[in-house]
């Protein structure tokens, strides 16, 4: 699951507007994520929990601004991918912080 931490402390993520977590959050908007480190790294892991939107703009921005963190956009196989998920119906999902937990080791 790609996400980005914004700068107005919020959480974004994108997925289809008809999936199951939309449908969900539609019923109730609370959500949570939770990151941990990778494998052979110290453990440590961050949870955010709160309130969740479903925001009809922005997806395709957030998704090709994590595309090129997360891929080499330069790879022509990478770069079809990217086209084929701009292609789909998306929406923005924005957590609102309410709680925030970690663990540092």
């Amino acid at each position: 699951m790609w996400f980005e931490a914004t700068a107005e402390g919020t959480i974004e993520l994108f997925t289809g507007p008809d999936s199951p977590k939309v449908r969900h959050l539609r019923r109730d908007p609370r959500a949570s994520i939770v990151v941990a480190a990778p494998v052979g790294e110290r453990e440590r892991w961050l949870s955010v929990a709160g309130r969740t939107t479903v925001e009809p703009d922005g997806a395709y921005d957030l998704c090709t601004r994590l595309a090129a963190r997360y891929w080499d956009l330069d790879d022509p196989a990478r770069a079809d991918d990217l086209a084929g998920m701009l292609a789909a119906d998306l929406v923005r999902l924005v957590i609102l912080p309410g709680t925030v937990s970690r663990y540092l080791l």
